[in-house]
């Protein structure tokens, strides 16, 4: 409501009218224009706990592109490039909304106190209602979705919950392959989406054992009945496929993901692809042999969703790369600790002790601040690159867009004369870590007080991908336990040319590929807006690492290469001159003689 002030004039026989006139603007402001107070948060809440209304429903700010017309090189195209955007603003959630999801958190409670005993050794906080936050961290009106309140006032360092790690509950690799799937699934299988999918396949199952109450799914681990209550409300609170058709990436449109695809080296349709075909895999060679074990749908709270399907493992996989943690040396689904929300400032889920003797192994999250009772509280989901803070969880948080991170990757050339040579190192002598694929992805990065330096593993992956021509006799069996090491080091000016030059290409390459993403088509929408946020943040890391590799280039004849350090290894380093040859002329040829003497 606009006023201009010269047109307006107050009389006493007007002032009535208009108090009325202003007080009835205010009601309708505050109860439908704007967003209720609780529907704020300074955080940025995980993608897995939101529910966002479809695109028909919502208006949406446009996203305005400008870039700069590339004169020399990509470079300075994507570096001049400026994006601006708006927050998109929703329409308040329905009252029948907020109650469904009121019912899920009141349920979800009461099963969780039943175990309590069993499921934790100290708890501060209890599921509930929680503000939706876009893809930038910002506050969105109108829709919630799940959150940890706190019970108490609780101080900094304080635990807000804990849970031992029990099989019971957990979903863990072991888990499946030990317990669950044990005599189904081959020891040997090696799916593309790794344990990730191995954490993807063992929900599928808990989703089916809880949706028909026991007639289907393998029915193991065996549980109490208040445990498997506690796993039941837990599986009906979790975001069904529709409600992540806009909040997780593999559920986007093709159009949406078109443009992530092009917005960042982390590629989805790789993603995709690598969900796809382990899926198709043990839909043929596990679930089509038993369906009355491995339904393809089932259904949750009255609505029909897909299970052992591809479909289905495609759900289970969103949901696990958003809400299982990292931790103890394993990928863990731990129901109830995943129901909290990200923030930038709050602490990582870490691995503890806990019990009455501390002897009991779990994780826990302790507080980084004071909270009020019936305040939200948050984890974090630790440091990630942009891309795969939306990738994993479908949201950037302001964070991860300080710090510009891209991936680049190699490949060692199969038709290389030394492959099989490079392979043997890469498998047995890079010293203590694990065994490297011939194909490896790294990560460069621009950020304050950093020029661009690329990882040291990159360079001597780098560095052993292109050794080659005269030196090669580095890749010998005498040298065979060192290599690794030399590769730390420039190698000689010929490799360190082909090094910088190989990385270079590939940045220059990806720069190429970030300024031919397509047109956005949906008006500017949510996801378009944070694809663009990532392209340029992607463009910033590898534009630095190019200019450093630029600068390298020119400073190669600087460099201290093998041979030079060897020699100084062998105090052969200097200038030869004839007394080096006689040694002390004091001495002569002897203390004692003369030649001939």
């Amino acid at each position: 409501l606009l006023f201009n002030s010269r047109m307006l004039t107050i009389s006493p026989a007007t002032t009535r009218p208009m108090a009325v006139g202003l007080l009835f603007a205010q009601l309708l402001l505050s109860t439908v224009l704007l967003p209720s107070v609780d529907s704020f948060s300074p955080s940025t809440t995980s993608s897995a706990d939101r529910i966002r209304l479809p695109a028909s429903e919502r208006f949406d700010a446009t996203t305005k592109t400008t870039t700069t017309t590339t004169t020399t090189t990509t470079l300075n195209a994507i570096g001049n490039a400026e994006e601006t955007s708006s927050t998109s603003i929703l329409p308040i959630q329905t009252n029948e909304e907020k109650e469904r999801l009121e019912t899920i958190c009141s349920n979800f409670n009461a099963a969780f106190e039943s175990s309590r005993k069993d499921l934790t050794r100290t708890c501060n906080v209890r599921v509930g209602l929680s503000p939706n936050n876009d893809s930038y961290g910002e506050p969105v009106a109108g829709n919630m979705r799940l959150g940890w309140i706190a019970t108490k006032a609780v101080s900094k360092g304080d635990i807000l919950m804990n849970m031992p790690y029990d099989e019971q509950w957990e979903i863990t690799p072991k888990t499946v392959r030990k317990t669950v799937f044990a005599g189904i699934l081959d020891d040997a299988y090696e799916g593309w989406t790794g344990d990730t999918g191995l954490v993807s396949l063992q929900l599928l199952n808990e989703i089916a054992r809880s949706a028909s109450k026991g007639s289907s799914g393998v029915q193991k681990p065996i549980r109490s009945l208040p445990i498997q209550t506690f796993l039941d409300e837990w599986i009906k609170a979790l975001p069904t496929p529709t409600e992540l058709q806009t909040q997780h990436p593999v559920f986007w449109s093709e159009e949406d993901q078109e443009i992530l695809q092009y917005s960042s080296n982390s590629k989805i349709y790789r993603i995709l692809d690598d969900i796809e075909e382990d899926a198709n895999w043990l839909v043929e060679n596990v679930f089509e042999k038993d369906r009355a074990t491995f339904p393809e749908t089932v259904e949750i709270g009255g609505e029909s969703v897909p299970c052992f399907s591809v479909e289905g493992y495609k759900w289970a996989s969103a949901l696990t790369s958003s809400r299982a943690f990292f931790v103890d040396g394993t990928i863990r689904l731990l129901p109830f600790m995943d129901m909290c929300n990200h923030d930038d400032d709050a602490k990582e889920l870490q691995g503890g002790y806990m019990g009455t003797f501390g002897t009991t192994k779990g994780a826990e999250v302790l507080s980084t601040r004071k909270y009020l009772a019936g305040e939200e509280v948050f984890l974090s989901h630790g440091p990630k690159s942009a891309a795969d803070y939306l990738l994993e969880h479908g949201f950037c948080p302001a964070d991860s867009l300080k710090t510009a991170v891209s991936e680049i990757s190699l490949e060692f050339d199969s038709e290389d004369q030394f492959y099989d040579d490079k392979i043997d190192i890469l498998e047995f002598e890079t010293y203590d870590q694990a065994p490297m694929d011939p194909r490896q992805s790294f990560d460069v990065i621009s950020a304050p007080g950093r020029d661009g330096e690329p990882d040291l593993a990159l360079m001597q992956f780098c560095r052993l991908k292109e050794l080659g021509r005269m030196d090669a006799f580095l890749l010998e069996s005498i040298f065979r336990k060192e290599v690794w090491g030399f590769m730390a080091y420039p190698v000689s000016e010929k490799n360190e040319f082909a090094v910088v030059e190989t990385i270079a290409r590939i940045c220059e390459t990806s720069l190429e590929d970030l300024k031919s993403c397509p047109e956005a088509k949906n008006g500017g929408n949510a996801n378009e807006e944070v694809c663009a946020k990532l392209r340029v943040s992607e463009s910033k890391a590898l534009r630095r690492t190019f200019e450093y590799m630029l600068r390298e280039k020119e400073a190669l004849d600087l460099k201290e290469y093998y041979q030079e350090r060897r020699l100084k290894d062998l105090g052969l380093d200097s200038d030869w001159s004839p007394e080096d040859d006689i040694g002390d002329p004091d001495l002569n040829w002897g203390q004692t003689r003369s030649p001939g003497g």
